[in-house]
């Protein structure tokens, strides 16, 4: 049987939690939310502003069946 994850992309001041890796593979339950498994990775879900699931925004609570692409941006500030 083949445990449903995700693919987490971090950037920014986030990649820190991802070890710098481009991207980190998360086993979920299906139905966990995007804020659930930033919590079990360790992510202030606070800094986590802008979040795009399989290229669309999404909010924290959006759920998640495995197979998705979740990116995190945290905020930008830019002049």
């Amino acid at each position: 049987m083949t445990v449903p994850a995700v693919d987490i992309r971090l950037y920014a001041t986030l990649r820190a939690y991802a070890a710098d890796r481009p991207s980190v593979r998360a086993e979920i339950e299906p139905g966990q939310t995007v804020e659930d498994v930033l919590r079990a990775l360790g992510v202030p879900v606070e800094q986590a502003r802008v979040i795009f699931v399989n290229s669309r925004a999404a909010p924290p609570s959006y759920p998640l069946q495995g197979g998705e692409r979740v990116a995190v941006f945290p905020a930008i500030a830019g002049g």
